[in-house]
């Protein structure tokens, strides 16, 4: 985990140096339009989206505009050419009915990393008792749960995943509770600290996964689908517009243990610091990634 000082402290002139050799190039980047990056207030996207930004500006000298919103807004905004990209759409289940709805305003520009989502418990709870979504309707499960599963942000995709899993599954008297990301977990850690069962709608990579013990639930119905893979998605126009950074994001990956140890780390300091250590142990990766890369005239803002 990234806390010593040292660690800092190399941190810290990484940024400034960073500072500075943007300070150096300024007058290159100031003829380049800036790529406006939408992002979700999630630990992988803010992750993702920051790792990215620092690559675009330290690699090809990018100006970089970023834009936090909800999933459906930036969808939304992607259509009608308001944000540029995001990094972080779930296209396999989560994010596909938006998809789907935009699709002909829409590029894809590639795959970033794999995740699940599911429904999950502490592994304390014994698999005898609960080791399938099924087993949710035992009645001894359904009193110690009380009936509820921990969610956040009502209406995204996850949450209409659950909707269509209660049903079904059938699980009569479930409702989700609903809150932020941070909500929902901070909810789930008194759960556990008090000795009492927890239901959480999950998903991996996510920090949650390296802090507790838990698992996710058989799915057998596949309400939740399998594996899900998580794109950068760009408006209609973008890879014309941004070659090198469409490049990039089409060649931009990151090991999910990697992802989670940076989402862990982050909240004992900050993402940003995390960003510019990883970057800076990695930058040689990086580098690769941008490696065969259009190169392209000055743009106008």
């Amino acid at each position: 985990m990234i806390t010593t000082k040292s660690k800092v402290r190399k941190a810290g002139y990484w940024m400034a140096s960073l500072t500075l050799a943007a300070a150096a190039s300024l007058a290159h980047a100031e003829d380049k339009k800036p790529v406006v990056i939408g992002w979700v207030n999630w630990a992988d996207a803010e992750i993702t989206t920051k790792l990215a930004t620092l690559a675009l500006q330290d690699q090809i000298q990018q100006p970089v505009k970023l834009v936090m919103a909800d999933i459906g807004i930036q969808f939304q905004a992607l259509s009608i050419g308001k944000v540029d990209m995001i990094p972080m759409a779930w296209l396999t289940y989560s994010h596909k009915p938006f998809w789907d709805k935009y699709k002909d305003n829409l590029e894809d520009l590639g795959v970033l990393y794999e995740g699940r989502l599911g429904l999950a418990v502490p592994a304390s709870i014994p698999e005898s008792e609960v080791s399938s979504i099924e087993d949710l309707n035992k009645p001894e499960v359904k009193a110690k749960l009380g009936g509820k599963i921990l969610t956040s942000e009502a209406g995204n995709g996850q949450y209409k995943t659950a909707i269509r899993a209660i049903a079904d599954y059938k699980l009569d008297g479930y409702k989700l509770v609903a809150s932020s990301e941070t909500g929902m977990l901070n909810e789930f850690d008194r759960n556990i600290k008090r000795g009492q069962w927890a239901l959480l709608n999950a998903w991996s990579p996510h920090w949650m996964f390296s802090t507790w013990s838990l698992r996710y639930l058989a799915d057998p119905k596949e309400v939740y689908g399998k594996a899900e893979q998580i794109h950068a998605v760009g408006r209609k126009g973008f890879s014309q517009d941004f070659p090198q950074v469409a490049y990039f994001f089409g060649h931009f990956t990151i090991p999910v243990k990697d992802l989670e140890n940076m989402m862990k780390a982050a909240r004992t300091s900050s993402a940003d610091q995390v960003v510019a250590e990883y970057y800076s142990a990695h930058k040689d990766t990086f580098t690769a990634m941008f490696q065969g890369a259009p190169s392209v005239a000055a743009q106008t803002p």
